[in-house]
C-alpha cells in the first residue's frame, strides 16, 4: 500500500509541476495522454498478475524448482514483449490521439510526453513483473524500498528538469523513465540474491541450471493462460477510458484539466482498496497451493472489514476537502474553472469508494484462486456499463453525465464478483495442489 501510494504521489508530483510551471494546458496535455499509456503498461499488469498467482501457488506447495523456473521465464519474455509494444506504441501515437479527439493545441505536448514515456516502456514492464514476484514469495517490503527511492529520484529529477532546466512536458517524462530505470536495476539485483537462496536451499542444486534452461515454454503457457483474462480486462479498462477521455475532451482544455486533477485524486483514495485486493491475491494463492481455504476465508473478512474503513476515510476526505485538493494541481488564469470541476467529479467519486471496497477483497480472492475467466467477465460487465452510460448521459447532462456512469460501472462488477465470492466456487479453480495427505491434513 505505502508503494503504490509513493507510485501515485509521484505521478500526482508530475501533475503538479507541470500544472503550476507550465501551464493548465501542459496539465491537460499530460492527462490526455494517460488512456493511451494505461493501455499498454496495462498489458504489464495482466502478465504480472499471471505470474503473481502461479509463483504464488508453486511457493505454497512447497515446489522450488517451479518457483525459480516460473521466475526467469516471466522475466524474460517480459522484456521482449516490452520491447515489441515500445516500437509498436510508438508508430500508434499519432492515430491514437486523434482518436482521442485531442485538441490541436495539445498535440505536440501530448506526443512528446508519450514518446518519451514509451522509450523507457521496457523498464516500467521490468518493475511490474518483479514486484509482482516479490510479492508472490510473500515480501511487499523489498519492491516498496525500491520504489521509495525510485519516488523520491522522480520527485527531485522532476523540479530540475521542469523548473530549472525548462523542459516542460518533456522534463517530467524524462524523469519518469530514469526513476523506473533505477527501480528496476535494483530491484533484479535483489532477484538475483533471492533466486541463488532458493537454489541453494534445493537438493537438486539449480543453480548449476544454465539460465537457458529454466525457461520453460510449459510454465510460459500457464502463465500466459493465467494473463490473459486480467490482460483482456485491462485492455477493456484502456478502451473505456479512452472513450470516456474522447467525451471528456469535447468539452475543452478546462474539464480536461479538471478530470486530470480529480482522477489523480481518486487514484491515490482508491489505492488502499486496490492493495488490499493484491495483498489478498498472493495471500489467497500461497494458501491454494497449500490447501488451506479455510485461511483464504478468514484472511477475506478482514480485508472486507479494512476496505470499508478506508473508504470512509477516503470518502470524507475528498467530500470535504475536495476544491483544496485540486487547487493542488493548477494555479493562475483559469484555475477556478478547473477547481469548480474537478470538485464536483470528486462527490460521485466518493460514492464508488463503497463499492470498491466490497469488490476488492472478492476479486483478491478470485484471482489468488485462479478463477480468473469469470473475473474477467464482471470487469468486463463494469467497464461496459460505465461506457454506456457515459455514452447515453453525456449529451444530456454533459460532463456530469460522465461523472455519473463511472459509478455505475463500479456497481455493476462489484454485484457479480462479490456473488461469485459467495458460491464459494472459485475454489475449484486451484492450478497448483497439495499431494492428497496433505490436503487432508490441512482440512
Amino acid at each position: 500500500m505505502f508503494g503504490n501510494i509513493f507510485q501515485q504521489l509521484c505521478s500526482m508530483v508530475d501533475s503538479i509541476v507541470v500544472g503550476n510551471f507550465v501551464g493548465s494546458d501542459a496539465l491537460a496535455a499530460v492527462g490526455g495522454s494517460y488512456a493511451i499509456t494505461f493501455a499498454i503498461t496495462g498489458i504489464a499488469f495482466g502478465l504480472s498478475n499471471g505470474a503473481s498467482i502461479l509463483i504464488g501457488q508453486y511457493f505454497g506447495a512447497g515446489r522450488k524448482r517451479e518457483v525459480r523456473h516460473s521466475i526467469v521465464t516471466c522475466v524474460a519474455f517480459s522484456i521482449a514483449l516490452s520491447l515489441v509494444l515500445a516500437a509498436v506504441s510508438i508508430l500508434a501515437t499519432p492515430a491514437l490521439l486523434r482518436l482521442l479527439n485531442t485538441p490541436e493545441s495539445l498535440m505536440s505536448m501530448s506526443k512528446q510526453y508519450i514518446y518519451i514515456y514509451f522509450l523507457g516502456l521496457v523498464f516500467t514492464f521490468t518493475y511490474n513483473i518483479l514486484s509482482s514476484v516479490f510479492r508472490a514469495l510473500g515480501d511487499s517490503k523489498t519492491p516498496l524500498l525500491f520504489l521509495i527511492i525510485s519516488s523520491i529520484t522522480n520527485i527531485v529529477l522532476d523540479l530540475w528538469f521542469v523548473i530549472s532546466f525548462g523542459w516542460g512536458v518533456a522534463g517530467v517524462a524524462i524523469a519518469t523513465v530514469i526513476s523506473q530505470a533505477l527501480s528496476s536495476v535494483l530491484a533484479l539485483f535483489a532477484l538475483q540474491k533471492r533466486l541463488a537462496a532458493i537454489a541453494a536451499a534445493d537438493e537438486e542444486k539449480l543453480d548449476a541450471e544454465p539460465l537457458r534452461q529454466q525457461f520453460s515454454p510449459t510454465l510460459l503457457k500457464q502463465m500466459i493462460k493465467l494473463a490473459i483474462p486480467t490482460t483482456a480486462q485491462e485492455i477493456a479498462i484502456s478502451a473505456g477510458m479512452m472513450i470516456m477521455q474522447a467525451l471528456v475532451n469535447g468539452f475543452g482544455p478546462v474539464i480536461m484539466a479538471a478530470y486530470t486533477a480529480a482522477m489523480k485524486i481518486e487514484s491515490l483514495a482508491m489505492m488502499p482498496m486496490v492493495n488490499i485486493s493484491t495483498a489478498v491475491t498472493g495471500y489467497t494463492a500461497q494458501n491454494i497451493g497449500a490447501g488451506k481455504v479455510g485461511r483464504v476465508k478468514t484472511g477475506y473478512r478482514y480485508s472486507l472489514l479494512i476496505s470499508l474503513g478506508f473508504a470512509v476515510l477516503m470518502a470524507g476526505v475528498v467530500v470535504l476537502f475536495g476544491g483544496p485538493l485540486c487547487s493542488i494541481f493548477v494555479s493562475g488564469e483559469g484555475a477556478e474553472a478547473v477547481i469548480s470541476a474537478g470538485a464536483n467529479y470528486l462527490l460521485y467519486s466518493a460514492a464508488s469508494y463503497f463499492l470498491m471496497a466490497l469488490l476488492f477483497p472478492a476479486e483478491g480472492v478470485m484471482k489468488g484462486a485462479g478463477d480468473v475467466n469469470l473475473f474477467m467477465v464482471f470487469a468486463l460487465s463494469g467497464i461496459a456499463s460505465k461506457t454506456i452510460a457515459a455514452l447515453a448521459l453525456s449529451p444530456i447532462l454533459g460532463y456530469t453525465g460522465i461523472w455519473i456512469a463511472v459509478v455505475i460501472g463500479w456497481l455493476a462488477e462489484c454485484i457479480g464478483t462479490t456473488v461469485r465470492y459467495l458460491t464459494g466456487r472459485w475454489k475449484d479453480k486451484a492450478i497448483v495442489r497439495p499431494a492428497p495427505s496433505e490436503e487432508v491434513a490441512a482440512q
